[in-house]
C-alpha cells in the first residue's frame, strides 16, 4: 500500500526559493525511482522558513530499505542539508481522509 513520507523542514531565512530550486533539480532522480509515486512541497505563508516535503512511496520498505541506500539519496540529502536550521522531522503516514 502506498504511503507518504512527510518531512517538516525549517530553512534559513531568505533561502526558501533557493531550497525549492535545489529540490526541483532532484525531482528527475525521484521520478526515475520505480518506488517513488509523487512529490509535493508546501511552503508556509505565515511562518518564515517552514516547509513540508511530502513524497509518496510504493511502500515503507521501498523508501527505508531501498531508496535510502542509493547514491541518489545521498546526493539529494546532501544538497538539502546546508539549508536546514535544525534537523528535519520525518514520519510516514497513510491517507485516512482523501478529499470530500
Amino acid at each position: 500500500m502506498a504511503l507518504w513520507e512527510i518531512v517538516r523542514i525549517t530553512v534559513s531565512e531568505g533561502k526558501q526559493d533557493e531550497f525549492a530550486s535545489v529540490v526541483r533539480s532532484y525531482l528527475p532522480l525521484l521520478k526515475e525511482d520505480s518506488g517513488c509515486l509523487d512529490v509535493k512541497m508546501f511552503r508556509a505563508v505565515d511562518k518564515e522558513g517552514a516547509i513540508l516535503l511530502c513524497v509518496q512511496w510504493e511502500s515503507l520498505e521501498h523508501h527505508t530499505e531501498v531508496f535510502t541506500k542509493t547514491e541518489g539519496f545521498i546526493k539529494f540529502a546532501g544538497a538539502m542539508a546546508p539549508f536546514f536550521t535544525e534537523p528535519p522531522e520525518a514520519f510516514h503516514a497513510n491517507a485516512v481522509i482523501d478529499g470530500f
